[in-house]
């Protein structure tokens, strides 16, 4: 850690006596009584120079003395250090580790002030000692944030019922190799002692702002800010999702929630599912809103995601499965997904939905597994998505997939890669392994990389999701390990494209709950 270590040299006393600071009480507005001189409060180098610029984790070292005149009680006397009106630390050396918190103010520039608090128990006199530039102007300060999620956000579920985000730091996306540092429990940091509570149903993020969905009231979620680059600062809590989407409280509990930029995003609130663009990163579903469709009980959408043949899959409480999508000229799609027989597809729930991942856009695979009854089925058709009248959806096979991966179950993981590979791999996430087969021979699935502890999350991450085309490329795939012995998470970064799992990082840094979503910077 850089720790910046200011050397002192004595000053005139640069003091004022107005304002107060982080509700500490009036300010006496008289003359100094009790106090000669403040001394050891410059900053070498810093000339005339109108900003101090802290980084977040870097240290702010200042050892100052307070000479009082003949005969002061010195010990009458107590000391705070005070940044944008929040106390940091108290003691008259400063120590502090330059971290920005959700009490301290700062004007639209992002600068704010910084003094030295000096208290007279007595008397009730409190003076502030400012620092001063070489010219003896008062210096505004600047923290520049660290946390910012150059690679991407990952939510996690904690032991105490608190639901909290982390950022992955990185230079370069395109770079995974140097996916080491990860920073933790923002929330908290920011916005303590407000909290997300509950199990997360959904997310949603576009680089600037993140949403999280819990199935708890009366919350429900908040959405925080992720950029530097706002009037809001970094991990703020911009409003509880009850309050930006539902205007108050759902009427419903949240069962389902998904969001692919460039297509579409969608909320299942109760039974009733609504559906709109992703113009905004949440939706706006007021008291009198009318649902898209009435009586869902499950989504689940086509993964990876890529907004070129995207769909999605619901099913009702007959167990009746239907296809769908949105168009931003057509709207709400919605079609039955047949069985062999040509009549709707059953089943008691949605395993996986993956399609053949191309950028082509006429007569593709795609791939939905269900369960029914005690058996594990894997139905593939062919479809083709039209700009007028209904999609073409042709079913293709059938096949029982009970035993695969040591035997199915319903929170394991499916997904292919992002971009075409010659082995067309279809993965499988369960427990501590992932399985591979291909999606074209889906023969019996081999294991292909083990881990310590059990898989929570898997993401695979290609450039630009919502403009597929021949360049599209695959980043990495982030998989995400919950040790429930230790109650920790652990990220790992891999090349899914290879075949013996390229690792390109393997994260150190303990992630305190378990990671159930990741979302990427594209």
């Amino acid at each position: 850690m850089k720790i910046l270590k200011y050397l002192t040299v004595i000053l005139a006393a640069a003091l004022a006596a107005t304002g107060c600071y982080d509700d500490k009480g009036s300010y006496y507005t008289g003359s100094w009584t009790d106090i000669a001189a403040v001394e050891g409060m410059s900053i070498p180098g810093i000339g005339t120079n109108y900003y101090l610029n802290l980084v977040e984790e870097e240290t702010l070292s200042l050892n100052p003395t307070v000479r009082f005149k003949p005969g002061v009680d010195e010990s009458l006397f107590t000391y705070d250090w005070v940044m944008g009106g929040d106390t940091i630390a108290s003691g008259l050396k400063l120590n502090w580790t330059v971290m920005r918190t959700n009490k301290m103010e700062f004007n639209q520039s992002g600068q704010t002030s910084f003094w030295l608090a000096i208290n007279n128990k007595k008397s009730g006199e409190n003076w502030r000692y400012y620092l001063q530039n070489d010219a003896g102007n008062l210096l505004k300060v600047t923290i520049a944030q660290v946390m910012a999620p150059k690679v991407g956000v990952f939510v996690y579920e904690k032991e105490d019922g608190s639901v909290e985000w982390g950022s992955v730091k990185g230079a370069n996306a395109a770079t995974p190799e140097a996916f080491t540092t990860l920073y933790t429990d923002i929330f908290a940091h920011y916005n303590a002692p407000s909290r997300m509570e509950g199990s997360v149903v959904g997310t949603a993020y576009d680089g600037s702002q993140l949403i999280v969905y819990t199935n708890q009231g009366p919350d429900h979620g908040a959405m925080v800010q992720t950029s530097e680059a706002s009037t809001n600062p970094l991990g703020l809590s911009i409003g509880t999702v009850s309050n930006l989407v539902f205007d108050g409280v759902p009427e419903a509990g949240i069962n389902g929630q998904s969001f692919y930029k460039g297509n579409m995003q969608e909320m299942l609130v109760g039974n009733s599912l609504f559906i709109g663009p992703t113009n905004n990163v949440y939706q706006m579903i007021l008291s009198d809103a009318i649902p898209t469709q009435d009586g869902v009980v499950q989504i689940m959408g086509a993964n990876p995601y890529a907004n070129l043949m995207h769909f999605s899959v619901q099913r009702m409480p007959s167990g009746e499965l239907w296809y769908y999508r949105y168009d931003s000229n057509r709207g709400y799609l919605r079609q039955i997904l047949p069985d062999e027989n040509g009549t709707v597809l059953k089943a008691d729930r949605i395993i996986g939905v993956f399609r053949q991942p191309t950028f082509i856009d006429k007569q593709i695979k795609m791939f939905v597994a269900v369960k029914a009854g005690a058996a594990y089925q894997l139905h593939t058709y062919t479809y083709e998505q039209k700009t007028s009248g209904s999609d073409i959806i042709t079913y293709v096979d059938k096949k029982d997939i009970t035993s695969w991966a040591g035997g199915m179950s319903d929170d394991c993981t499916m997904f292919t890669n992002g971009i075409e590979v010659p082995l067309n791999y279809l993965y499988i996430a369960k427990g501590r392994d992932l399985w591979r087969t291909s999606y074209e021979s889906q023969a019996d699935p081999q294991v292909v990389k083990s881990f310590p502890a059990p898989i929570s999350d898997v993401e695979v991450v290609i450039t630009s999701p919502n403009r597929i085309d021949v360049d599209t490329k695959e980043l990495y795939t982030a998989v995400f390990t919950y040790d429930a012995g230790a109650k920790t998470s652990k990220m790992y970064v891999l090349d899914a494209k290879t075949d013996d799992l390229k690792a390109y990082s393997e994260v150190e840094t303990a992630i305190p709950g378990k990671v159930v979503c990741f979302r990427a910077n594209q």
